[in-house]
């Protein structure tokens, strides 16, 4: 029983057929497809995603987490994270060298110059660091040419016959192993025993007083010494030179010692001090030591002309010595180039138990720089470069014989590759001539500077000109030196600059001009020192300042006008403040001028004062001093008309606010304690008003007067209804003190002068005063004429009122007498002062006594002036 089905129909499904037969259960599960399962199903995918960005952030924090315990927050910046680029390191580097903007526009960074032979000692110190990467066999046999090839260049070039060389960057530390190496061969049991084989005779190391300074404490703090195994020979005071070492001194204190039981080891000489360049006398000090079986060392720039053709004789016995050290680097402008020992020794293996030996190849590999260089100069270029710096020197020295105020510290007929020279008084300034029997006197009445002040002096003047000559020629290098006993002093060594800054012929005579230039100004400068103080002391208000540290024609202080002295001691420090203020506005003002430079700065006794800079011929001192006396005193004024209008202007306050007091209380008085009750007041004021007394009400109010500085009534100002200017229309605050006005009493009487003045008096008028005094009476006329019609309609009105009484117009009555009498006050008061500015005040006579006495008796008093004009005044009516 197979059944049909019909191609592209389907066989019905059982299931959908149950389904759609099967009725819904109920509307529950309809609402639930409907409804529900759609908003369940948002929701879960609502809250899929919200997990998913939870766990997102998750991973994010836990990463971040990681980062910083993987970071240590104690390493720097500039090391944290996978590093920085190389642009970025170079900028930071340079930024270093040279600072930032401001820097270098306030110091410039002089760039020194490389040639290709300091590049090639660049490249040196390159091949060196990757040297050492190479395999120790190799490393050893090629830094062992390199030792043995520069030493015996360097022994041929500095005529040092059968020596050994060591290589080391510090050039003291040469001089450390060449005293070990004699402790050595002065003590065969110092290498077993140490420092006990040395209690028998303790070793003496001498050193001169003109070496570099703690170089003798250097030396025993490296070899474990003793301060007393150091001994320092000092310099001549006789014969020779200052800074060179006393022959006979050292001879002397080698004899003693051997007396002593010690046993002299070392001397340290010097072909060329490390200040003034000066050479020791090295064939007497080579023959002492010989004598006595001492090492000799020498050391200084002037074994540099050990290579030149013509050695001079003061530094040829150098090439008998023992041992020296010598700079060819510095000398020949190799940068970081080492400074090499050369010595004579008969025992290699003292010599490296001393460590004279550089066993070691990365010590010897130092040596790779200098190997390329004196091969690249060659023995020509090498003594060329030295030629040319001692030719430097000796066209600077005989420059400097020309200008008579700069004095040089040269050693006597020995050459010298340094130069040292300083500005002092010249040499051909006549002395003062004094007379025998004055000498006494001459203590007394000298005007220069004392001897250490004149010294100190002229070493800020020195400073100053090393200082401005460094920026004028920066290709040539100068040095400010100190220098016993002259002082401080400038010194050129081309020997270590002109190889780095490329100085040349050219530099020098530029050199010498601005010599010339700045002498001249500070010649005239010196000069007019004395101009100066002068100038100051013939204003009370300017103080001189004697400070020998500034480098100008002078030093002051500007002492406000009112303090009368010139004592700082019983001042306040509010004070003292307020002078360090005025000077320092003075320095501001005065510092836009391009002649002279004024500067502020601090005086001895603590407070700002005016320095006064360098002056020229064409300058006037007298003219400078005045003008910073008119600035002062010009800043003065200013200041103290401030301070006088905030006095006048606080006094003027609390009077202000002692009248408000005063009249509250009289209004209390006048209207009762039961008119100031809040609620009872205002009945009893309805029942009984309060009669005003004045146009403006019972409390009068008041003005201050900037002009005049008081304080005055505005009465006036609401009786007239306009301000009138009281006081006198001159009056300044700066010239008039603040005054407190008085009262004036309404009884008081006006006495006018006599009308008959005898001809040819002082007090008489003239036309123009006459005719002015007659057109201000007319228009006081017309104001009182203005002011009685006001009075009248005003009396007419209350006439008319059905209330008033006849208390009310008394009251009336004597309000209008009380307003005549004070206009009539005020116009007496007016004329009073324009006759008083005129007239001066005279005396009465008997007879004027008496018509006044009659006249004040008089109910209302007439009184007649010159011009026939009459004022009126009125007692009010009780």
């Amino acid at each position: 029983m197979a059944a049909s089905i019909a191609v592209g129909e389907s066989a019905p499904s059982p299931t959908k057929k149950s389904a759609a037969e099967k009725p819904p259960s109920s509307l529950e599960e309809g609402f639930h497809k409907m409804i529900v399962d759609p908003a369940l199903n948002e929701v879960s995918q609502q809250l899929d995603s919200a997990m998913k960005i939870l766990d997102d952030y998750n991973d994010t924090l836990k990463k971040e987490r990681e980062e910083r315990l993987a970071t240590r927050r104690d390493i720097p910046g500039p090391l944290q994270g996978s590093g920085q680029d190389m642009s970025v390191i170079l900028q930071h580097m340079q930024d270093v060298i040279h600072g930032t903007e401001d820097e270098i526009q306030q110091s410039p960074v002089f760039t020194p110059s490389i040639d290709s032979t300091a590049k090639l000692a660049l490249l040196g110190h390159s091949l060196a660091a990757y040297a050492t990467l190479l395999p120790p066999d190799r490393l050893r046999r090629f830094t062992t040419r390199i030792i043995s090839d520069t030493t015996l260049w360097l022994s041929r070039l500095f005529r040092f016959e059968n020596g050994s060389a060591y290589y080391n960057e510090d050039d003291r530390e040469g001089l450390i192993k060449v005293c070990r190496l004699v402790l050595h061969s002065k003590y065969p049991k110092f290498a077993a025993e140490g420092f006990n084989a040395l209690y028998p005779k303790p070793p003496v190391v001498y050193i001169s007083a003109a070496s570099r300074p703690g170089l003798g404490q250097y030396i025993c703090s490296q070899l474990g010494l003793p301060m007393s195994s150091l001994c320092t020979v000092p310099c001549n005071t006789v014969f020779g030179s200052v800074h060179t070492m006393d022959v006979a001194s050292f001879e002397r204190l080698v004899k003693d010692d051997i007396n002593s039981s010690k046993l002299p080891v070392l001397l340290v000489a010097n072909a060329g001090t490390p200040v003034a360049g000066h050479t020791d006398n090295l064939t007497r000090l080579l023959e002492i030591c010989k004598a006595n079986a001492i090492w000799l060392h020498v050391e200084g720039v002037n074994l540099a002309t050990l290579s030149l053709t013509v050695v001079p004789d003061s530094v040829l016995p150098a090439v008998k010595c023992d041992s020296m050290t010598v700079t060819p680097g510095v000398w020949l402008g190799l940068p970081c180039t080492p400074a090499v020992t050369l010595y004579r020794t008969a025992d290699p293996a003292m010599a490296l138990a001393a460590g004279l030996s550089n066993s070691q190849s990365l010590e010897r590999v130092r040596a790779l720089p200098l190997w390329l260089c004196l091969q690249s100069v060659g023995h020509q270029g090498i003594v060329k470069k030295i030629k040319h710096a001692a030719d430097l020197s000796l066209q600077l020295s005989e420059k400097l014989d020309t200008i008579a105020t700069l004095k040089k510290s040269t050693q006597f007929d020995i050459p010298s590759p340094v130069v040292i020279f300083r500005y002092a008084e010249s040499r051909e300034k006549p002395g003062e001539e004094v007379a025998p029997y004055a000498v006494a006197k001459l203590d007394d009445d000298s005007k220069e500077l004392d001897k250490e002040k004149h010294r100190l002096l002229y070493n800020t003047l020195n400073r100053w000109l090393g200082e401005r000559l460094s920026k004028d020629v920066p290709q040539l290098q100068l040095d400010i030196v100190e220098v016993e006993p002259e002082g401080v002093c400038l010194r050129f060594n081309p020997l270590l600059t002109a190889a780095t800054r490329g100085t040349q012929r050219e530099h020098v005579d530029r050199l010498v001009e601005c010599l010339e230039e700045h002498t001249a100004v500070l010649d005239c400068t010196v000069d007019q020192r004395e101009v100066f103080q002068a100038a100051v002391e013939d204003h009370p208000n300017l103080l001189s300042i004697d400070d020998a540290t500034w480098p100008g024609v002078g030093v002051l202080q500007y002492i406000p006008e009112y303090w009368g002295h010139h004592s700082l001691e019983n001042l306040t420090e509010e004070t003292k403040t307020e002078m360090d203020k005025l000077n320092a506005d003075i320095v501001h003002k005065l510092s836009d001028k391009e002649d002279i430079r004024f500067q502020k700065s601090t005086a001895p006794n603590g407070r700002t004062c005016v320095c006064v800079g360098l002056v020229s011929d064409d300058v006037s001192v007298e003219e400078l001093v005045q003008e910073v006396y008119a600035t002062g005193k010009e800043l003065e004024d200013s200041s103290r008309f401030l301070e006088r209008m905030a006095d006048m202007v606080r006094k003027g306050i609390e009077q202000a606010e002692q009248e408000l007091q005063k009249a509250n209380e009289e209004k209390i008085m006048e209207e009762g304690v039961i008119r100031q009750i809040p609620i009872v007041g205002s009945v009893w004021n309805w029942l009984s008003p309060i009669q005003a007394k004045t146009p403006g009400g019972n409390v009068k109010g008041t003005t201050f007067n900037l002009s005049s500085g008081s304080v005055e009534s505005t009465e006036t100002t609401y009786k007239y209804k306009m301000q009138i200017q009281g006081g006198s229309p001159n009056s300044s605050p700066l010239s008039t003190p603040v005054s407190t006005p008085t009262k004036t009493s309404p009884s008081m009487k006006l006495v006018l002068p006599s009308p008959t003045k005898p001809e040819g008096s002082p007090g008489n008028k003239t036309d123009d005063q006459m005719e002015d005094e007659a057109a201000e009476e007319e228009e006081e006329e017309e104001e009182e004429t203005k002011e009685g019609e006001d009075e009248k309609e005003l009396d007419e009105e209350e006439g008319d009122e059905e209330e008033g009484t006849e208390n009310g117009d008394t009251q009336a009555q004597e309000d209008d007498g009380n307003d005549q009498t004070r206009a009539s006050e005020d116009s007496i008061q007016q004329t009073e002062g324009e006759v008083g500015d005129s007239v001066p005040e005279e005396t009465p006579s008997s007879e004027e006594k008496d018509s006044n006495t009659e006249a004040e008796t008089q109910d209302p008093v007439d009184t007649s002036n010159t011009d026939g004009n009459v004022v009126e005044t009125e007692e009010s009516n009780s």
